[in-house]
C-alpha cells in the first residue's frame, strides 16, 4: 500500500485507532456510496471455461458507475447448475495487474464452488483488466482524495455486481455473502456496512491500516466509521499472528466495534493464508450463517 496514506506502516496502533464519527457525519459519508439503482446492469458474456475445477467459469462484465464496465468471473458449480444458489462476492487483494486472476482468488473459487456456492469475482477499480497506465505503480502524486475516489468507485461497483446477481434466476437473493482478503478485506469492511443485501461477511487479514485519520477525505474510507454501523449481518474476521502488528491491532479494535453476531480467528501464519489450507473455519461459518 502507499506511504502517502495517513497511518500506513505505523509503528504503534494506539496512535492510529480513532473514535468513529457520529451518526450525522456518517449519514453524510453514506452519500459517497449511494448510486442510482435503476440503471440496468447490462451484463455481457465473453465465454466459459468448464475444465478448471468443480465449476464452470464464465467471463463476464457488467455496468458499474461513471460509465465504467466491470470485468468479472462468475463461477457456477457443475453439480448445482439449474438450482437457486447462495453466492459469494469474492474480493481480491492489492496485486497490481493480477486482479481476479491471482492464485488466491482462483483457489478460493475452487474451494467455494466445491461446497455448492456460486462465486462472483470482479476486478476492483484500477486492478486487473481495469488497470490503467501508471495506475498504482507510481504513487508519488497520489493524495487522500485520489484514494477516497478509488475506494468509493470500487465499493459502488461491487454493489452494482450484486444488482447483476439479483437479475439471475440461478442466484438466491437472500443468500449473499462477501469474502475479501487483504485490500479486499478493507473494501469489504466498508461494503458490509453500506450494502443491506449482504447476509454474512468474511474479512481475511483485512488491510484496514492505510487510512486511520478523520480528515474530510479520510473519514469516508476509514473502516472505524463502518464497523459500528453493521446490522442484520454476521461477521467473521481472520487474522494472521505473524502479520503486520499494527494491521492486527486495528483489525481487532474494529472487530470489537461491530454490534452483530461475530467471530475472530487467529492463525499462526504470515499475511498470506493459503485458501487450500486455511478454509475449514470459513466454510463452517458460511454453512451456518449463509
Amino acid at each position: 500500500m502507499s506511504s502517502v496514506l495517513p497511518g500506513i506502516f505505523a509503528q504503534s496502533a494506539d496512535n492510529y485507532i480513532r473514535t468513529p464519527v457520529d451518526d450525522a457525519e456518517y449519514q453524510r459519508i453514506l452519500e459517497y456510496y449511494a448510486y442510482d439503482p435503476g440503471i440496468p446492469s447490462d451484463p455481457r458474456s465473453y465465454g466459459e471455461w468448464p475444465w478448471r475445477g468443480p465449476h464452470t467459469l464464465y467471463k463476464i462484465s457488467y455496468r458499474g458507475i461513471r460509465e465504467q464496465r466491470v470485468p468479472a468471473y462468475l463461477a457456477i458449480p457443475k453439480e448445482k447448475k439449474g438450482e437457486k444458489l447462495p453466492v459469494i462476492v469474492l474480493m481480491h487483494g492489492w496485486n497490481l495487474f493480477w486482479g481476479k486472476n491471482e492464485d488466491w482468488v482462483q483457489d478460493w473459487i475452487s474451494v467455494l464452488t466445491a461446497q455448492g456456492y456460486a462465486v462472483l469475482a470482479p476486478d476492483h477499480f484500477l486492478f486487473g483488466e481495469r488497470k490503467v497506465e501508471g495506475g498504482f505503480d507510481d504513487e508519488s502524486d497520489r493524495g487522500p482524495y485520489y484514494y477516497r475516489d478509488w475506494m468509493t468507485q470500487s465499493v459502488v461497483d461491487l454493489r452494482r455486481g450484486i444488482d447483476y446477481l439479483m437479475t439471475r434466476s440461478d442466484i438466491d437473493p437472500d443468500r449473499i455473502a462477501v469474502l475479501g482478503g487483504s485490500m479486499g478485506g478493507w473494501i469489504g469492511s466498508i461494503l458490509t456496512a453500506v450494502e443491506p443485501r449482504i447476509k454474512t461477511s468474511v474479512l481475511i487479514v483485512p488491510a484496514m491500516e492505510p487510512v486511520t485519520d478523520q480528515t474530510p477525505p479520510g473519514r469516508v474510507i476509514n473502516s472505524a466509521n463502518f464497523f459500528p454501523r453493521y446490522k442484520d449481518v454476521s461477521l467473521l474476521v481472520v487474522i494472521a499472528k505473524k502479520d503486520n502488528p499494527v494491521r492486527n491491532e486495528i483489525a481487532k479494535s474494529h472487530f470489537k466495534l461491530a454490534p452483530v453476531k461475530k467471530k475472530l480467528i487467529k492463525y499462526d501464519e504470515g499475511h498470506f493464508l493459503d485458501p487450500k489450507k486455511y478454509n475449514k473455519e470459513v466454510l463452517d461459518w458460511l454453512n451456518e450463517y449463509l
